[in-house]
Protein backbone atom coordinates (compact mmCIF):
# COMPACT_ATOMS: atom_id res chain seq x y z
CA UNK A 1 0.00 0.00 0.00
CA UNK A 2 1.84 3.05 -1.28
CA UNK A 3 0.15 5.56 1.03
CA UNK A 4 1.18 3.58 4.12
CA UNK A 5 4.75 3.27 2.87
CA UNK A 6 4.95 7.02 2.29
CA UNK A 7 3.42 7.80 5.67
CA UNK A 8 5.91 5.51 7.40
CA UNK A 9 8.89 7.14 5.68
CA UNK A 10 7.65 10.61 6.64
CA UNK A 11 6.92 9.63 10.25
CA UNK A 12 10.39 8.10 10.68
CA UNK A 13 11.95 11.26 9.24
CA UNK A 14 10.06 13.31 11.83
CA UNK A 15 10.52 11.11 14.90
CA UNK A 16 13.91 9.62 14.08
CA UNK A 17 15.70 12.43 12.25
CA UNK A 18 14.13 15.40 14.07
CA UNK A 19 12.73 16.82 10.82
CA UNK A 20 9.69 19.07 11.22
CA UNK A 21 6.36 17.82 9.84
CA UNK A 22 6.01 20.43 7.09
CA UNK A 23 9.59 19.95 5.92
CA UNK A 24 9.27 16.15 5.89
CA UNK A 25 6.17 16.46 3.70
CA UNK A 26 7.85 18.94 1.39
CA UNK A 27 10.90 16.71 0.93
CA UNK A 28 8.81 13.68 0.07
CA UNK A 29 6.26 15.21 -2.28
CA UNK A 30 8.41 17.77 -4.07
CA UNK A 31 10.86 15.08 -5.08
CA UNK A 32 8.27 12.99 -6.96
CA UNK A 33 5.45 14.67 -8.88
CA UNK A 34 3.64 11.37 -9.50
CA UNK A 35 2.75 10.88 -5.82
CA UNK A 36 1.41 14.39 -5.17
CA UNK A 37 -2.25 13.33 -5.52
CA UNK A 38 -1.68 11.18 -2.40
CA UNK A 39 -0.41 14.11 -0.33
CA UNK A 40 -3.62 15.16 1.39
CA UNK A 41 -4.52 11.79 2.89
CA UNK A 42 -0.93 10.84 3.69
CA UNK A 43 -0.40 14.17 5.48
CA UNK A 44 -3.67 13.66 7.34
CA UNK A 45 -2.69 10.17 8.50
CA UNK A 46 0.76 11.24 9.67
CA UNK A 47 -0.70 14.31 11.39
CA UNK A 48 -3.23 12.11 13.16
CA UNK A 49 -0.49 9.80 14.44
CA UNK A 50 1.53 12.78 15.66
CA UNK A 51 -1.47 14.17 17.57
CA UNK A 52 -1.76 10.86 19.42
CA UNK A 53 1.90 9.84 19.35
CA UNK A 54 2.29 9.43 23.11
CA UNK A 55 -0.71 7.10 23.26
CA UNK A 56 0.46 4.87 20.41
CA UNK A 57 3.99 4.72 21.82
CA UNK A 58 2.57 3.72 25.20
CA UNK A 59 0.39 0.99 23.67
CA UNK A 60 3.03 -0.46 21.35
CA UNK A 61 6.14 -0.47 23.54
CA UNK A 62 5.09 -3.44 25.74
CA UNK A 63 4.01 -5.47 22.69
CA UNK A 64 6.93 -4.62 20.44
CA UNK A 65 10.06 -3.95 22.52
CA UNK A 66 12.35 -5.41 19.85
CA UNK A 67 10.54 -4.14 16.74
CA UNK A 68 12.35 -1.89 14.30
CA UNK A 69 11.48 1.79 14.00
CA UNK A 70 9.89 1.02 10.64
CA UNK A 71 7.68 -1.73 12.07
CA UNK A 72 6.55 0.49 14.94
CA UNK A 73 5.78 3.34 12.58
CA UNK A 74 3.59 1.10 10.39
CA UNK A 75 1.72 -0.20 13.43
CA UNK A 76 1.21 3.29 14.89
CA UNK A 77 -0.10 4.65 11.60
CA UNK A 78 -2.60 1.82 11.19
CA UNK A 79 -3.79 2.32 14.77
CA UNK A 80 -4.19 6.03 13.99
CA UNK A 81 -6.42 5.13 11.05
CA UNK A 82 -8.44 2.58 13.03
CA UNK A 83 -8.95 4.78 16.10
CA UNK A 84 -9.30 8.29 14.69
CA UNK A 85 -8.50 8.96 11.00
CA UNK A 86 -10.70 6.29 9.37
CA UNK A 87 -10.13 7.46 5.77
CA UNK A 88 -8.56 4.22 4.61
CA UNK A 89 -10.61 1.03 4.55
CA UNK A 90 -9.85 -1.03 7.62
CA UNK A 91 -9.40 -4.31 5.74
CA UNK A 92 -7.04 -2.73 3.19
CA UNK A 93 -4.72 -0.96 5.59
CA UNK A 94 -4.61 -3.87 8.04
CA UNK A 95 -3.80 -6.26 5.21
CA UNK A 96 -0.91 -4.00 4.19
CA UNK A 97 0.34 -3.98 7.78
CA UNK A 98 0.14 -7.77 8.00
CA UNK A 99 2.34 -8.05 4.91
CA UNK A 100 4.91 -5.79 6.55
CA UNK A 101 4.94 -7.42 9.99
CA UNK A 102 4.18 -11.06 9.28
CA UNK A 103 1.48 -13.15 10.95
CA UNK A 104 3.10 -13.49 14.39
CA UNK A 105 3.75 -9.81 14.99
CA UNK A 106 0.45 -8.77 13.45
CA UNK A 107 -1.40 -11.12 15.83
CA UNK A 108 0.04 -9.22 18.81
CA UNK A 109 -1.93 -6.16 17.73
CA UNK A 110 -5.32 -7.91 17.67
CA UNK A 111 -6.32 -6.74 21.21
CA UNK A 112 -5.64 -3.13 20.19
CA UNK A 113 -7.62 -3.39 16.95
CA UNK A 114 -10.58 -4.82 18.87
CA UNK A 115 -10.89 -1.53 20.76
CA UNK A 116 -11.47 0.48 17.58
CA UNK A 117 -14.63 2.55 17.95
CA UNK A 118 -14.46 2.34 21.76
CA UNK A 119 -12.51 5.47 22.72
CA UNK A 120 -13.17 4.94 26.41
CA UNK A 121 -10.97 1.82 26.15
CA UNK A 122 -8.06 3.31 24.21
CA UNK A 123 -6.21 4.15 27.43
CA UNK A 124 -5.91 1.01 29.60
CA UNK A 125 -7.91 0.89 32.81
CA UNK A 126 -4.63 0.43 34.71
CA UNK A 127 -3.92 4.13 34.15
CA UNK A 128 -5.65 6.15 36.88
CA UNK A 129 -8.16 8.60 35.39
CA UNK A 130 -7.12 11.34 37.83
CA UNK A 131 -3.39 11.05 37.07
CA UNK A 132 -1.05 13.20 35.01
CA UNK A 133 -0.24 10.09 33.00
CA UNK A 134 -3.86 9.81 31.89
CA UNK A 135 -3.99 13.48 30.85
CA UNK A 136 -0.68 13.06 29.06
CA UNK A 137 -1.89 10.08 27.01
CA UNK A 138 -5.32 11.51 26.31
CA UNK A 139 -4.14 14.95 25.25
CA UNK A 140 -0.72 14.04 23.82
CA UNK A 141 1.16 16.32 26.21
CA UNK A 142 4.30 15.25 28.11
CA UNK A 143 3.93 15.15 31.86
CA UNK A 144 6.72 17.70 32.34
CA UNK A 145 4.62 20.24 30.42
CA UNK A 146 1.63 19.48 32.63
CA UNK A 147 3.77 20.28 35.68
CA UNK A 148 4.43 23.74 34.24
CA UNK A 149 0.75 24.43 33.60
CA UNK A 150 -0.46 23.05 36.93
CA UNK A 151 0.90 26.21 38.58
CA UNK A 152 -2.29 27.82 37.22
CA UNK A 153 -4.56 25.14 38.75
CA UNK A 154 -6.09 21.92 37.50
CA UNK A 155 -9.08 23.68 35.95
CA UNK A 156 -6.92 25.93 33.77
CA UNK A 157 -4.67 23.01 32.80
CA UNK A 158 -7.64 20.88 31.75
CA UNK A 159 -9.13 23.70 29.67
CA UNK A 160 -5.77 24.32 27.96
CA UNK A 161 -5.53 20.63 27.05
CA UNK A 162 -9.09 20.56 25.72
CA UNK A 163 -8.46 23.65 23.61
CA UNK A 164 -5.19 22.31 22.23
CA UNK A 165 -6.83 19.27 20.62
CA UNK A 166 -9.43 21.33 18.77
CA UNK A 167 -8.80 22.55 15.22
CA UNK A 168 -6.86 25.80 15.12
CA UNK A 169 -8.76 28.81 13.78
CA UNK A 170 -6.33 31.10 11.98
CA UNK A 171 -6.43 34.83 12.67
CA UNK A 172 -5.32 37.18 9.91
CA UNK A 173 -4.25 40.82 9.91
CA UNK A 174 -5.83 42.87 7.14
CA UNK A 175 -3.49 45.24 5.31
CA UNK A 176 -5.91 48.14 5.28
CA UNK A 177 -3.69 50.06 2.87
CA UNK A 178 -4.52 47.34 0.31
CA UNK A 179 -7.89 45.96 1.39
CA UNK A 180 -10.88 47.16 3.40
CA UNK A 181 -11.83 44.92 6.30
CA UNK A 182 -15.54 45.58 5.78
CA UNK A 183 -15.23 44.35 2.19
CA UNK A 184 -13.31 41.22 3.18
CA UNK A 185 -15.85 40.04 5.76
CA UNK A 186 -18.56 40.03 3.10
CA UNK A 187 -16.90 36.76 2.12
CA UNK A 188 -18.34 34.08 4.48
CA UNK A 189 -14.89 32.48 4.77
CA UNK A 190 -13.77 35.46 6.86
CA UNK A 191 -15.28 36.45 10.19
CA UNK A 192 -14.78 39.75 12.05
CA UNK A 193 -13.22 39.73 15.52
CA UNK A 194 -13.31 42.18 18.46
CA UNK A 195 -9.78 43.27 17.46
CA UNK A 196 -9.75 45.94 14.76
CA UNK A 197 -8.64 44.83 11.28
CA UNK A 198 -8.16 41.25 12.41
CA UNK A 199 -10.32 38.46 10.99
CA UNK A 200 -10.57 34.71 11.45
CA UNK A 201 -10.49 32.35 8.49
CA UNK A 202 -12.97 29.47 8.39
CA UNK A 203 -12.65 28.49 4.72
CA UNK A 204 -11.52 25.14 3.31
CA UNK A 205 -8.83 26.39 0.91
CA UNK A 206 -5.33 26.27 2.49
CA UNK A 207 -4.14 29.74 3.47
CA UNK A 208 -1.07 29.51 1.26
CA UNK A 209 -3.36 29.26 -1.78
CA UNK A 210 -5.51 32.30 -1.00
CA UNK A 211 -4.96 35.18 -3.42
CA UNK A 212 -5.15 37.72 -0.59
CA UNK A 213 -2.34 35.94 1.27
CA UNK A 214 -0.18 35.46 -1.82
CA UNK A 215 -0.61 39.15 -2.66
CA UNK A 216 0.39 40.22 0.85
CA UNK A 217 -3.01 41.70 1.69
CA UNK A 218 -3.35 39.37 4.69
CA UNK A 219 -0.83 37.85 7.07
CA UNK A 220 -1.11 35.58 10.09
CA UNK A 221 -1.13 37.37 13.43
CA UNK A 222 -2.23 36.45 16.94
CA UNK A 223 -5.22 38.41 18.19
CA UNK A 224 -3.69 39.17 21.58
CA UNK A 225 -0.54 40.57 19.98
CA UNK A 226 -2.43 43.16 17.97
CA UNK A 227 -4.75 44.06 20.83
CA UNK A 228 -1.83 44.87 23.14
CA UNK A 229 0.09 46.86 20.54
CA UNK A 230 -3.06 48.80 19.64
CA UNK A 231 -3.60 49.67 23.30
CA UNK A 232 -0.13 51.17 23.72
CA UNK A 233 0.22 52.86 20.36
CA UNK A 234 2.39 55.98 20.21
CA UNK A 235 2.24 59.09 18.04
CA UNK A 236 4.69 61.48 16.39
CA UNK A 237 7.28 62.64 17.46
CA UNK A 238 7.70 59.50 19.54
CA UNK A 239 9.97 56.62 18.59
CA UNK A 240 9.63 52.87 19.20
CA UNK A 241 11.90 49.86 19.52
CA UNK A 242 10.89 46.22 19.13
CA UNK A 243 13.26 43.29 19.47
CA UNK A 244 11.82 40.04 18.15
CA UNK A 245 13.54 36.76 19.02
CA UNK A 246 10.88 34.57 17.40
CA UNK A 247 10.93 32.98 13.96
CA UNK A 248 7.41 34.37 13.48
CA UNK A 249 7.67 37.83 11.92
CA UNK A 250 4.10 38.98 12.65
CA UNK A 251 5.07 41.47 15.36
CA UNK A 252 7.53 43.17 12.98
CA UNK A 253 4.94 43.35 10.20
CA UNK A 254 2.40 44.77 12.65
CA UNK A 255 4.72 47.62 13.61
CA UNK A 256 5.40 48.38 9.94
CA UNK A 257 1.78 48.22 8.77
CA UNK A 258 0.35 49.95 11.83
CA UNK A 259 2.76 52.89 11.94
CA UNK A 260 3.85 53.28 8.34
CA UNK A 261 5.96 56.44 8.12
CA UNK A 262 4.38 58.19 11.11
CA UNK A 263 7.07 57.52 13.74
CA UNK A 264 10.66 56.33 13.90
CA UNK A 265 10.88 52.55 14.26
CA UNK A 266 13.82 50.43 15.36
CA UNK A 267 13.15 46.76 14.64
CA UNK A 268 15.78 44.35 15.91
CA UNK A 269 16.28 40.61 15.33
CA UNK A 270 19.18 38.22 15.73
CA UNK A 271 19.70 37.99 11.96
CA UNK A 272 17.83 40.10 9.39
CA UNK A 273 18.68 37.60 6.63
CA UNK A 274 16.11 35.23 8.13
CA UNK A 275 13.30 37.80 7.73
CA UNK A 276 13.22 38.32 3.99
CA UNK A 277 9.50 39.16 3.91
CA UNK A 278 10.00 41.95 6.43
CA UNK A 279 12.75 43.53 4.35
CA UNK A 280 10.57 43.23 1.24
CA UNK A 281 7.64 44.88 3.04
CA UNK A 282 9.75 47.85 4.14
CA UNK A 283 11.10 48.25 0.62
CA UNK A 284 7.70 47.91 -1.05
CA UNK A 285 6.29 50.69 1.13
CA UNK A 286 9.35 52.86 0.48
CA UNK A 287 9.76 53.53 4.19
CA UNK A 288 12.86 55.41 5.33
CA UNK A 289 11.87 55.80 8.97
CA UNK A 290 12.60 52.16 9.84
CA UNK A 291 15.91 50.90 11.16
CA UNK A 292 15.78 47.11 10.62
CA UNK A 293 18.93 45.67 12.13
CA UNK A 294 20.67 42.53 13.37
CA UNK A 295 21.83 42.16 16.97
CA UNK A 296 23.40 38.88 17.99
CA UNK A 297 23.22 40.06 21.59
CA UNK A 298 20.27 42.22 22.74
CA UNK A 299 22.49 43.47 25.56
CA UNK A 300 24.70 45.21 23.00
CA UNK A 301 22.52 47.33 20.70
CA UNK A 302 24.10 50.75 21.29
CA UNK A 303 25.32 50.99 17.70
CA UNK A 304 21.77 50.58 16.39
CA UNK A 305 19.81 52.79 18.81
CA UNK A 306 20.59 56.50 18.73
CA UNK A 307 18.21 57.86 21.36
CA UNK A 308 15.90 56.77 24.22
CA UNK A 309 12.65 55.22 23.03
CA UNK A 310 9.10 56.09 24.05
CA UNK A 311 7.85 52.53 23.51
CA UNK A 312 10.01 49.42 23.80
CA UNK A 313 8.73 45.90 23.20
CA UNK A 314 10.88 42.94 24.22
CA UNK A 315 9.52 39.84 22.51
CA UNK A 316 12.06 37.04 23.00
CA UNK A 317 11.78 33.46 21.86
CA UNK A 318 10.23 31.30 24.58
CA UNK A 319 8.88 27.80 25.11
CA UNK A 320 6.20 29.03 22.68
CA UNK A 321 3.49 26.65 23.86
CA UNK A 322 1.02 28.61 21.73
CA UNK A 323 2.45 26.68 18.76
CA UNK A 324 1.26 23.30 20.05
CA UNK A 325 -2.05 23.72 18.24
CA UNK A 326 -0.38 24.80 15.03
CA UNK A 327 2.21 22.04 14.72
CA UNK A 328 1.28 18.45 15.72
CA UNK A 329 4.96 17.58 16.25
CA UNK A 330 5.90 20.74 18.17
CA UNK A 331 6.52 19.07 21.53
CA UNK A 332 8.22 16.10 19.86
CA UNK A 333 11.00 18.44 18.69
CA UNK A 334 11.08 20.60 21.82
CA UNK A 335 14.46 20.42 23.57
CA UNK A 336 13.67 20.29 27.27
CA UNK A 337 17.36 20.25 28.18
CA UNK A 338 17.78 23.60 26.45
CA UNK A 339 15.31 25.44 28.66
CA UNK A 340 17.93 27.01 30.94
CA UNK A 341 19.58 28.58 27.91
CA UNK A 342 16.16 29.73 26.73
CA UNK A 343 15.42 31.39 30.09
CA UNK A 344 18.78 33.18 29.98
CA UNK A 345 18.04 34.58 26.52
CA UNK A 346 14.61 35.80 27.65
CA UNK A 347 16.20 37.67 30.55
CA UNK A 348 18.92 39.09 28.31
CA UNK A 349 16.32 40.36 25.84
CA UNK A 350 14.34 42.09 28.58
CA UNK A 351 17.47 43.52 30.19
CA UNK A 352 18.91 44.69 26.88
CA UNK A 353 15.72 46.36 25.68
CA UNK A 354 15.15 48.10 29.02
CA UNK A 355 18.34 50.14 28.54
CA UNK A 356 16.70 52.15 25.77
CA UNK A 357 13.43 53.17 27.45
CA UNK A 358 13.07 56.93 27.80
CA UNK A 359 12.03 58.46 31.12
CA UNK A 360 8.25 58.21 31.24
CA UNK A 361 8.38 55.64 28.45
CA UNK A 362 6.69 52.25 28.29
CA UNK A 363 8.37 48.83 28.32
CA UNK A 364 6.36 45.75 27.30
CA UNK A 365 7.64 42.22 27.86
CA UNK A 366 5.77 39.69 25.72
CA UNK A 367 6.09 35.90 25.27
CA UNK A 368 3.74 33.46 23.54
CA UNK A 369 3.57 30.74 26.12
CA UNK A 370 2.12 29.57 29.43
CA UNK A 371 4.90 29.41 32.00
CA UNK A 372 5.10 31.12 35.36
CA UNK A 373 8.90 30.90 35.35
CA UNK A 374 9.25 32.55 31.94
CA UNK A 375 6.54 35.11 32.64
CA UNK A 376 5.84 36.32 36.17
CA UNK A 377 9.08 35.07 37.73
CA UNK A 378 11.33 36.60 35.07
CA UNK A 379 9.45 39.88 35.33
CA UNK A 380 9.56 39.90 39.15
CA UNK A 381 13.33 39.39 39.14
CA UNK A 382 13.74 42.22 36.66
CA UNK A 383 11.63 44.67 38.70
CA UNK A 384 13.52 43.71 41.86
CA UNK A 385 16.78 44.84 40.27
CA UNK A 386 15.38 47.87 38.43
CA UNK A 387 13.72 50.31 40.82
CA UNK A 388 13.44 52.82 37.97
CA UNK A 389 10.65 50.71 36.45
CA UNK A 390 7.15 50.53 37.87
CA UNK A 391 4.95 47.56 37.00
CA UNK A 392 1.68 48.82 35.54
CA UNK A 393 0.08 45.46 34.79
CA UNK A 394 0.80 41.85 33.89
CA UNK A 395 -1.49 39.25 32.33
CA UNK A 396 -1.36 35.57 31.47
CA UNK A 397 -3.69 34.86 28.57
CA UNK A 398 -4.94 31.35 27.80
CA UNK A 399 -5.94 29.83 24.45
CA UNK A 400 -9.44 29.00 25.70
CA UNK A 401 -10.19 32.70 26.30
CA UNK A 402 -11.68 35.16 23.81
CA UNK A 403 -8.36 36.18 22.23
CA UNK A 404 -7.48 32.53 21.53
CA UNK A 405 -3.81 33.07 22.37
CA UNK A 406 -1.36 31.62 24.88
CA UNK A 407 0.55 34.75 25.85
CA UNK A 408 2.07 36.46 28.87
CA UNK A 409 2.74 40.17 28.81
CA UNK A 410 3.75 42.80 31.32
CA UNK A 411 3.62 46.58 30.98
CA UNK A 412 6.11 48.76 32.85
CA UNK A 413 6.71 52.51 33.05
CA UNK A 414 10.11 54.07 33.52
CA UNK A 415 9.86 56.59 36.32
CA UNK A 416 11.42 60.03 35.75
CA UNK A 417 14.49 60.67 37.87
CA UNK A 418 13.83 62.97 40.82
CA UNK A 419 15.40 66.37 40.26
CA UNK A 420 18.16 67.20 42.72
CA UNK A 421 17.49 70.63 44.27
CA UNK A 422 20.26 72.37 46.27
CA UNK A 423 18.63 73.77 49.45
CA UNK A 424 19.38 77.37 50.63
CA UNK A 425 22.24 77.83 53.12
CA UNK A 426 19.80 78.81 55.89
CA UNK A 427 17.95 75.54 55.45
CA UNK A 428 21.22 73.64 55.55
CA UNK A 429 22.07 75.31 58.86
CA UNK A 430 18.71 74.34 60.34
CA UNK A 431 19.09 70.82 59.06
CA UNK A 432 22.36 70.45 61.00
CA UNK A 433 20.81 71.23 64.40
CA UNK A 434 19.02 67.88 64.95
CA UNK A 435 22.20 66.07 64.02
CA UNK A 436 24.11 67.94 66.76
CA UNK A 437 21.34 67.18 69.24
CA UNK A 438 21.48 63.50 68.40
CA UNK A 439 25.24 63.55 68.77
CA UNK A 440 24.93 65.27 72.14
CA UNK A 441 22.41 62.73 73.34
CA UNK A 442 24.70 60.02 72.17
CA UNK A 443 27.60 61.55 74.08
CA UNK A 444 25.50 61.91 77.24
CA UNK A 445 24.45 58.30 76.98
CA UNK A 446 28.09 57.30 76.91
Amino acid sequence: MQELDLASEILIDISGNDVEFAEALRKKFQADVSIRPLRSNVAGLVGCELRHHLLFTFLLNPLAPDWTAEEKSYAALVLANEYFFKRYKSEDIKAALKLKLGDAKFALLAPLFEKSGKPEEYIPATVARNSDQYLSLRYNTPEWVLKIWEHYGYGATYRILRKNIRPLVSSLRVRTDLLKTEDLVKNPDFKPTPVSDLVTYVGKTPLRRLDEVKQGKLFLEKAALKKVLDEFKIKEPCEALCFNGNADDAILKEFIVSYGSSVGLNLGVYNVDKYVEVSKLIKSLNLHNINFYSAEDPLAMDAAISRPQDLVVACPNSSNFDLIREYPDYLMHFKKDGMDSLFAKEKACLEGCSKYVAEGGTLIYMIFTISRKEGHQTLAEFVEHHSEFKLVSESQLFPYEDLDTAMYYAVLKKEPKLAKVTPPLADLAKASVPQVAVSAEGAAAK
